[in-house]
Formats: C-alpha cells, structure tokens, sequence
C-alpha cells in the first residue's frame, strides 16, 4: 500500500486503522482497477483510429487522451495495494 494513502494521519494508531480499512476494501479496488484498465484499452483504440487525424485540432484531442490516460494510470498506480508492482 502506497504511504501516499496514510499520510495526513497523526497517529500509528489511525494510520493502521485506516490501512486495515483500505485493505478490506481490496476486492473493490481490483474491480475499480479493471474498470480503469478497460477505460485506458479503449483510449487506445480511439489513439490508432487514423481518422482521428482528420478531425479539426485533432492536436488538442490528443492532448486530452495523453492527458486522461496519464491520469488512468496514476490511479491504478495508487489504488494497486501490491507493493512489488
């Protein structure tokens, strides 16, 4: 679990509260981390679309999907309890 997630707390004993709470939440979590994976797949597939290229300031589009799918992957970043990934 990323430190990220305990770090406002005072306490040991609030930090290992709220720790036990986000671990028994961590079926949860891995669904909410498919659902994201899926979200990021499907940007993918709209990024090798070549008609993309014909839309008007497709440049700016681009810029949203690198945008959202940085974004899609520091969240799976964090909500993964899996220290080693």
């Amino acid at each position: 679990m990323k430190s990220v997630w305990t770090d406002n707390l005072k306490t040991d004993e609030e930090k290992q509260r709220f720790k036990n709470s986000v671990l028994a939440s961590s079926s949860v979590l891995e669904r909410l981390d498919e659902i994201l994976l899926k979200m990021q797949d499907d940007q993918d597939g709209i990024e090798r679309n070549t008609k993309i290229y014909d839309m008007p300031n497709w440049d700016y589009r681009q810029a949203h999907l690198n945008g959202f799918k940085d974004c899609l992957h520091k969240v799976r970043f964090l909500i993964n309890l899996d220290q080693g990934k």
